[in-house]
């Protein structure tokens, strides 16, 4: 049986597959931080289909960019179920995940999530989630600049950059927004296999994709002296 997590967003997500099939997803608001949320997610969900915390033979995860607190929150969750049971953690980025809605359709496919201060996380896939334009953080002016013409735009961050695509008169697809589903990361892990062997090294060495600093590292640095 594997587990999937998400904790980059304001939601959180977590899925469970045994056999090949989807046999539980889940989705929920965060009113409450992660880690009150995240593993009674977890205890219930192995409960509800009549799995032990032994059951688990991989875990998936977003590893970001998102959210600091939410990151840092499912990787130390993740990594403390890995360590105990000895089994291998997958990791994914969360702009390709909330980019797999328009797998296979014919388009190019732009993520881009709410990063705050005014930036967005972004990234490009080509209809086989190929990358074209790598994870980054940038202004909405910057991410206009990138080959966009009919493409499907996802994510938060799409109300950000839609007033900049309608004044560059880009022509693009917006999807309404959904919240990240953990239950994809079993798809993404049949298109972009991984070495499913527990590495304690590997694992140790494992960080968040932040991408940039926390907003408040940005306003201290900026703070005059």
């Amino acid at each position: 049986m594997r587990l999937a997590l998400d904790a980059s967003q304001t939601s959180g997500s977590i899925a469970l597959e045994d056999a090949g099939r989807v046999v539980y997803s889940a989705c929920f608001d965060i009113d409450i931080t992660h880690s009150e949320a995240l593993m009674p997610q977890v205890d219930h969900a192995l409960k509800f289909c009549g799995f032990r915390p032994a059951d688990i033979s991989t875990l998936l995860l977003t590893l970001g960019p998102g959210s600091f607190t939410g990151l840092r929150i499912g990787l130390a969750t993740a990594k403390g179920i890995a360590y105990g049971l000895k089994i291998p953690l997958l990791t994914f980025d969360t702009l390709r995940l909330c980019s797999l809605a328009r797998y296979h359709c014919r388009r190019r496919i732009l993520a881009v999530l709410d990063a705050k201060m005014k930036e967005i996380y972004a990234a490009l896939y080509d209809e086989n989630l190929c990358e074209i334009e790598a994870p980054r953080v940038c202004s909405p002016e910057e991410i206009a600049d990138w080959d966009l013409e009919n493409c499907y735009v996802l994510g938060s961050g799409a109300p950000i950059i839609a007033p900049v695509f309608q004044n560059r008169k880009l022509e693009t697809i917006s999807v309404p927004s959904q919240p990240l589903n953990a239950a994809g990361l079993f798809t993404l892990a049949e298109l972009f296999p991984q070495n499913e062997s527990y590495d304690f090294d590997r694992l140790a060495r494992l960080d968040p994709l932040y991408l940039r600093e926390s907003t408040a590292q940005i306003r201290r640095r900026l703070q005059p002296r």
